[in-house]
C-alpha cells in the first residue's frame, strides 16, 4: 500500500475569537502551531485522504467547503476526504456560538487543508503498515459526577458536598496504526485517544492543546519529518479532570505542566506500541465505506433546570430554548455522515458527534478489526451525543441546548450503522 503525509500551519498571525467557552476570548498570541495534519492511504483501487485539523469543532458546511478546495487542486474525489476536528479550544472560531468567525481565516484554513492533501498526495510511496493497540490509566477521567438527588453536572468531583459518584467509564485504550518507509524509517503515525483536549480551555492564546503536545513528543524522538495524524476519541463526556477519590481537587493534568506530562505520557504510550509491533501487515486491504443517517431532533426536556448556571451559561440555555422551536421546524432531522476506513485488520470509525466515551467503547466491544479507532467531530458537528441515562440525569451536554439536541437514541443509531459499515468493509454480514 502506499502512503503520503503532509501539514500545514495555518495558525493566525492576529487576535481572533476563540472557541471552547462561553464568554469572549481573544487569541493575543500562539503557545504552539495549529496546522492541518494529512495521510493519504492508496491501494491502487482505492484511495482515501484523512486530515486532522487543529479547531474546535467543523460545521457540515465548513466540511463541504475544505473537501471541494481539495477536490479543486488534488486528484482526489471529495467523498474520500474525511476532515476531522481535533477539538481544541483555543483555536479560532468556526462555528456561530460566542465570538465572530474571520472569513480569512476560514479562506487560510482551506488553502492549508488543500495543500495538506495534495503533498500528501505528492508523498505518496510504498510503505509498510503496523498497527496495535496500547492502554493508560491516567487521562482521560469521565467529567460527570452524580450528586445525592438523582442529577448530574459536569465537573461535579468528590470535592463537592452531595457527590456520590462517577456516572460513566473511561476508555483508556490507544489505538495506533503506523506507516514505516522501504528503508525501515518510521513515515507516518496515525493515533487518539478518548479525551476533552482542553488542558488549556480557558486561555487566551493559540495552541493544539494535547494532540499539538502529542506530535511534539512523538517527532522528537521518531525525526521532525514524521506525520502525525491525531483523532480525538469518543470523549464527549471524559477530560483531563480527576474526578474521583480527589476531595482536594488537585488537577496535575491540567494547566501548562498538565499539558507537558500528558504529551509524555500519551506520546511515550503511543512510542511503546510502536516499538513493540515488529511484523508488518501482510498485504493490507483498504477500503472505505460511508453513510448518511438521519437523525431527529428530540422536543425540549422540559424538566431541564439551568437555573444552577449563571453568566454567559444561562444565557445560552436561555437562547436555545427560545430557538428550539424554529430548530424543530427548518433543521430537523440533521444529516449525520458515518465513515469506516479499514487499514488490513485495523479500522478506523468516524462520527460527527461529541460522541459519550460508552459508544466508542460499544463500537470497540463488536469490531472485527484487530485494532480499532474510533474518531469522533468527523466530516461534520452534530452536538453532544449523551446517553438516555444521562439524558435523565441532567446538566450540561446531557440537557437541552443548541450543543444537545439530537433523539435519546442517536448514540446506538451512531453505533448500529458503524457496526454495519465494519461488517461491510470487513466482509460480513
Amino acid at each position: 500500500m502506499k502512503v503520503g503525509t503532509a501539514w500545514e500551519d495555518f495558525t493566525p498571525s492576529r487576535p481572533l475569537h476563540l472557541l471552547g467557552q462561553m464568554h469572549v476570548r481573544l487569541g493575543q498570541y500562539a503557545r504552539d502551531p495549529l496546522t492541518a495534519n494529512a495521510v493519504v492511504l492508496d491501494d491502487g483501487t482505492t484511495r482515501v485522504a484523512m486530515v486532522s485539523v487543529d479547531v474546535c469543532v467543523l460545521p457540515k458546511e465548513r466540511v463541504d467547503a475544505l473537501r471541494a478546495a481539495c477536490a479543486v487542486s488534488c486528484a482526489i474525489e471529495p467523498e474520500s476526504v474525511i476532515i476531522v476536528a481535533t477539538h481544541t479550544h483555543v483555536a479560532p472560531c468556526t462555528a456561530n456560538l460566542v465570538g465572530d468567525i474571520c472569513p480569512d481565516f476560514l479562506e487560510t484554513l482551506e488553502g492549508a487543508v488543500a495543500r495538506a492533501v495534495g503533498r500528501a498526495i505528492e508523498d505518496l510511496e510504498e510503505s509498510s503498515l503496523f498497527a496495535g493497540t496500547g492502554y493508560i490509566q491516567q487521562m482521560g477521567w469521565n467529567r460527570r459526577g452524580l450528586h445525592r438527588d438523582g442529577s448530574a453536572g459536569m465537573y461535579l468531583g468528590s470535592w463537592a458536598e452531595g457527590f456520590v459518584g462517577i456516572e460513566g467509564p473511561r476508555d483508556g485504550s490507544v489505538p495506533v496504526i503506523f506507516a514505516r518507509r522501504p528503508d525501515g524509517a518510521l513515515k507516518a503515525v496515525i493515533t487518539g485517544f478518548s479525551t476533552h483536549p482542553n488542558t488549556l480551555e480557558g486561555e487566551s492564546f493559540y495552541s493544539a492543546d494535547i494532540p499539538g503536545e502529542v506530535r511534539r513528543v512523538l517527532r522528537a524522538v521518531l525525526g521532525e519529518d514524521v506525520g502525525v495524524v491525531y483523532f480525538t476519541g469518543a470523549a464527549g463526556n471524559t477530560a483531563p479532570s480527576i474526578m474521583g477519590d480527589n476531595p482536594k481537587n488537585i488537577q496535575p493534568w491540567r494547566g501548562e505542566q498538565g499539558l507537558r506530562r500528558s504529551g509524555q505520557y500519551l506520546g511515550g504510550e503511543i512510542l511503546k506500541v510502536i516499538a513493540e509491533q515488529t511484523d508488518p501487515m501482510p498485504d493490507p486491504v483498504l477500503r472505505h465505506a460511508r453513510a448518511e443517517i438521519s437523525i431527529p431532533i428530540r422536543p425540549w426536556d422540559e424538566g431541564s433546570d439551568f437555573s444552577q448556571f449563571g453568566g454567559g451559561m444561562l444565557e445560552f440555555f436561555e437562547r436555545s430554548k427560545a430557538d428550539w422551536d424554529r430548530m424543530l421546524r427548518e433543521e430537523n432531522p440533521v444529516a449525520t455522515p458515518i465513515d469506516v476506513v479499514r487499514v488490513g485488520d485495523a479500522a478506523l470509525c468516524f462520527n460527527p458527534a461529541e460522541l459519550y466515551c460508552e459508544f466508542g467503547l460499544a463500537m470497540k466491544e463488536k469490531s472485527p478489526a484487530r485494532v480499532t479507532l474510533v474518531s469522533e467531530l468527523a466530516n461534520a458537528w452534530v452536538g453532544y451525543v449523551p446517553t438516555p441515562q444521562a439524558i435523565r440525569h441532567g446538566g450540561y451536554s446531557a440537557q437541552s441546548s443548541w450543543v444537545t439536541k439530537l433523539a435519546p437514541d442517536a448514540g446506538w443509531r451512531i453505533v448500529e450503522k458503524t457496526r454495519e459499515l465494519l461488517g461491510e468493509v470487513f466482509g460480513e454480514g
